[in-house]
């Protein structure tokens, strides 16, 4: 997928390279650098990352959030030509579920697991059903 290399060090093919912060490595790791062209899936560009980093984990709860567009890219079989990504975008794999900490009415706190990565309602319906399910999540 490189393409051919002039003297200058330009690729003179529809390739170009996508730099992707991995929440993982830490906020001082430098992104990672991918040469992509338009038709490399999404799923193919989390592979790309996770042979990159070579760190044994589960990375199936991951996904690529677009920081401009406010956009988790979560179709991994849409190209990045679909979803109109470009050389600028800044993307960054991160988890799509992450602790929050909720104060009760009670004012005792809990941490709980949410999903970033759903519309707001679906994510505060899931909140509600985790504490109907808790005890002393009833409201008492």
């Amino acid at each position: 997928m490189a393409g051919l290399k002039t003297a200058s060090g330009d690729y003179i093919d529809a390739s170009w390279e996508l730099r992707v912060a991995v929440e993982e490595l830490g906020p001082e790791a430098e992104p990672l650098t991918l040469r992509v062209t338009g038709d490399v899936h999404i799923g193919g560009i989390m592979l790309q990352i996770v042979d990159k980093i070579k760190v044994k984990q589960n990375w199936s709860d991951h996904a690529l959030w677009w920081e401009q567009k406010k956009l988790w890219l979560l179709k991994t079989n849409w190209t990045l030509d679909k979803y109109g990504l470009q050389a600028d975008a800044r993307l960054r794999y991160t988890p799509q579920h992450k602790p929050v900490r909720l104060q009760l009415p009670n004012r005792r706190m809990i941490r709980i697991h949410a999903s970033f990565s759903e519309p707001v309602f679906r994510a505060v319906a899931g909140i509600c059903r985790v504490l109907s399910e808790c005890p002393g999540g009833d409201g008492a």
